[in-house]
């Protein structure tokens, strides 16, 4: 189902490899900083809130600017540990698979009128666990229980997001400011670093 306003998947990810990109210059990510909860802001930070955009993601797109920024990255980290770079992108793959559930529960959900669509987690978790089961997909069904209530609060917040964007209304998920906080965290302390080592002449504009 394409839903109004929906781009292709060209056009959605048009501009995600440059993002993913700049957001890993901007944080100053070394090797060492690679982490399943650093890489997670990363995808975080180039969300936009389309129906589409998790499931036409490639994480091919996320090694790829890994591979641009920190080229020695999976022998760096190799390194310390047998298949640690592997590691990284399947614990990355789990999430980014949860995100893809998610907006997946909310395209249904959005096909539902206004008036009909549970308010809460817990209702929003019951409804994606009886959905689910209806249509026969019991192993998602299966992985909607595994983590109680989330799925709920997650379809919920995808759900938000995308009818306000379509309205033209701002729309932010809570992960992608908090990886925009830590961005604009890395990028202050870099410019005082940069300024604490100017010669004195210059920080006085001398």
């Amino acid at each position: 189902m394409k839903l109004p306003n929906q781009p292709e998947p060209s056009v959605i990810h048009s501009d995600t490899a440059a993002a993913l990109l700049a957001y890993l210059r901007d944080c100053k990510m070394a090797a060492s900083h690679l982490t399943p909860m650093n890489l997670a802001l990363a995808l975080e930070y180039v969300y936009l809130p389309k129906v589409r955009f998790w499931r036409d993601f490639d994480i091919s797109l996320l090694t790829h600017a890994l591979d641009q920024h920190v080229p020695n990255w999976r022998h760096d980290m190799n390194q310390k540990t047998a298949n640690a770079a592997d590691d990284l992108i399947k614990q990355v793959e789990e999430t980014l698979k949860a995100y893809q559930f998610d907006e997946a529960n909310a395209e249904r959900m959005l096909s539902l009128p206004t008036n009909e669509r549970p308010s809460d987690r817990a209702s929003a978790f019951e409804w994606i666990y009886t959905e689910l089961t209806r249509l026969g997909q019991h192993e998602d069904a299966a992985y909607a229980v595994r983590d109680g209530h989330r799925c709920g609060e997650a379809l919920l917040e995808v759900l938000y997001c995308v009818e306000r964007a379509n309205e033209g209304l701002p729309a932010e998920r809570l992960g992608t400011s908090v990886a925009r906080f830590y961005r604009d965290v890395a990028m202050a302390e870099a410019d005082d670093t940069v300024g604490s080592t100017l010669p004195e002449h210059s920080a006085a504009g001398i």
